[in-house]
């Protein structure tokens, strides 16, 4: 079976000047053959499917896209900006259910979708769920009845008139006595997991965290205390890069990582790897993870990477780290 490799998964993508929340979102994924081969400078063709519930969840929304592989097997399309197939993307609930999305594809740009991956969206795309999740609150009460006016002089009897409207309803008479006390009901099904507790950090300006040879943070960081072996750790992080360096840079891979105390810098599962950008450039990347099986202990988390040509990593600015600990 051939595989795809996603990474990141999911950006948002926001408008400040729009009154309305754009419906798309950014995809890209690393796209091999049976072998592990990277598809490079290939045109595929996608089809996006958003599930409901589970991995195996029903369809919500499908969308079709073309489109063309860079020289590292990595592919981006704008989800809600391909053919739509089934559903709409604006009318998803997306404070209901947790959701997955499913990618089939064609490596040779026809309708032989063999490479199929489905991953959960961890992040939630925050415009969009803020945009259909509000409901009114309720009708407030009825105001009080205003002062009658004073009775003017009797004018001249006038032809009889149509008749009037129906009168103001009356006071609401008084409360009933209470009734008996009805039965327990059944006790509710348990409640989703708490979040134990939320950490956020950000850093803007300068070169907010530099690109070395080996493994360490390249961008801000937040320490998040762990009080028990069953703990996880949520980490999203974004991070500004590029360079000036005729020819631009490559060869960065990146991912979420963690560090006890002084101790040694800790990648977690995969990454983006390969990055490039052209030279006078800057691009946001993100990456998202969750750390598990930690000891009790305060940990300093965020994005970390490694480059074979650091110094070209030249162009770099702003970024941001968000941690939640779940028990």
């Amino acid at each position: 079976m051939k595989k795809l490799f996603t990474i990141f998964v999911l950006v948002f993508v926001f408008a400040v000047a729009y009154a309305q929340a754009p419906q798309k979102m950014s995809y890209q994924g690393v796209v091999r053959n049976a072998a592990g081969t990277l598809i490079q400078n290939g045109n595929i063709t996608m089809k996006i499917s958003i599930l409901q519930g589970s991995a195996t969840g029903s369809v919500v929304y499908e969308e079709l896209h073309s489109a063309t592989t860079n020289a590292n097997g990595l592919v981006t399309v704008e989800i809600g900006g391909g053919t739509v197939l089934l559903g709409s993307l604006a009318s998803i609930n997306w404070g209901s259910a947790a959701y997955y999305i499913k990618t089939a594809t064609d490596p040779n740009g026809a309708t032989d979708y063999n490479i199929i991956g489905t991953s959960q969206m961890l992040s939630v795309p925050y415009a969009l769920y803020a945009e259909n999740s509000g409901t009114p609150g309720p009708i407030g009460p009825q105001g009080p009845q205003g002062v009658a006016g004073n009775d003017g002089a009797m004018g001249p009897q006038g032809p009889q008139g149509p008749q009037g409207l129906t009168g103001a309803m009356g006071a609401t008479g008084p409360q009933g006595p209470t009734g008996a006390t009805g039965a327990t009901g059944a006790v509710g099904p348990q409640g989703p997991q708490g979040i134990v507790t939320t950490a956020f950090t950000s850093a803007f300006g300068g070169n907010g965290g530099g690109v070395i040879a080996t493994l360490d943070f390249i961008g801000a960081t937040v320490n998040i205390t762990v009080t028990s072996s069953t703990q996880k750790i949520l980490v999203m992080s974004s991070k500004a890069l590029g360079s000036t360096i005729a020819g631009g840079a490559s060869g960065l891979n990146i991912y979420i990582g963690y560090k006890l105390g002084t101790g040694s810098v800790t990648s977690v599962g995969g990454g983006i790897f390969g990055l490039q950008v052209p030279q006078n450039s800057r691009y946001t990347f993100n990456v998202s993870g969750i750390i598990t099986g930690l000891a009790p202990g305060t940990y300093t988390v965020g994005m970390v990477g490694i480059a074979s040509v650091p110094a070209n990593w030249n162009n770099n600015e702003y970024g941001y780290v968000t941690a939640v600990l779940m028990n």
